[in-house]
């Protein structure tokens, strides 16, 4: 890949030594002849991105999660420095940044592109999750019941806590947690696992790219809560039933040459 020339830092301040970190990232750049923005604005200024080779995130996956819409809109790349727990997206550790950040100014890196999901609701408003779309009974702990449809078909109607639509990346979030299958990142598929089943057949479905999904509150005590990537997905309450597909978007994740996703598999889930 091309050396980077010019590149910014995003520190997540509330995380203990994220801004120590960005403070020498910016001077390892420096000292390899890259131009380097920082800031510790977190969510970022708008824009801040634009005209970037690349972006590097001090933080966890929350932290990098909060970039993705900037980095979609100007498509630059991003790399994360794990200051968090699991750190699936933000696979590089402070104590990685003396030896594997140098050679990623110099070209050796590659960008993974991940696919994200595109959701809208009745009225039209759309966005796109990088890990998963969450729809829940309510706050009152009640079972819940909803009905998911590929298209026009009915797929089944569930009697669950809530259901986790996830993408290959967010497979190992809320999905896993909630008894889904991992998926390989390069898959373009949406995966989909209901939470807390009330029937034991209840199982996660896998469905590809190119199809369109609906889920639509059966009955409901409460009016559902729906969050994208752990925030809510929409400003008001969303008028159903909501859409789901594969966005025409990707997220362009940085990585480091030879990276391998199954090495980290092994490591954070101690598959030994």
């Amino acid at each position: 890949m091309k050396p980077l020339q010019k590149v910014c830092i995003i520190a997540n301040a509330s995380k203990a030594g994220a801004e120590k970190a960005a403070l020498r990232l910016k001077e390892l750049a420096e000292e390899n002849g890259v131009e380097a923005s920082a800031t510790i604005e977190f969510p970022p200024p708008r824009d801040f991105l634009e005209g970037m080779d690349a972006c590097f995130v001090v933080g966890g996956d929350g932290t990098l999660l909060n970039v993705m819409e900037e980095a979609v809109r100007h498509d630059v790349p991003v790399a994360g420095i794990r200051h968090g727990q699991l750190g699936f997206l933000a696979t590089f550790s402070p104590e990685d940044m003396e030896n594997k950040i140098p050679p990623i100014f110099q070209g050796s890196y590659r960008i993974s592109r991940r696919s994200m999901l595109s959701y809208r609701d009745k009225s039209g408003f759309s966005k796109c999750a990088l890990n998963d779309l969450v729809v829940k009974s309510g706050t009152n702990g009640r079972l819940g019941r909803f009905s998911v449809f590929e298209e026009n078909e009915r797929v089944a109607e569930y009697a669950c806590d809530g259901i986790v639509f996830a993408t290959p990346t967010g497979s190992t979030a809320y999905n896993l947690a909630a008894g889904g299958p991992i998926a390989h990142p390069e898959a373009q598929v949406i995966l989909m696992t209901p939470i807390s089943a009330h029937t034991l057949t209840s199982r996660s479905v896998v469905f590809p790219s190119g199809v369109t999904l609906k889920v639509q509150p059966e009955r409901n005590p409460d009016e559902p809560l729906v969050s994208a990537d752990g925030q809510p997905a929409f400003d008001a309450s969303p008028q159903f039933p909501l859409e789901i597909t594969v966005a025409e978007e990707s997220f362009p994740l940085l990585e480091e040459q030879g990276h391998s996703h199954f090495h980290v598999l092994r490591n954070k889930l101690k598959w030994g």
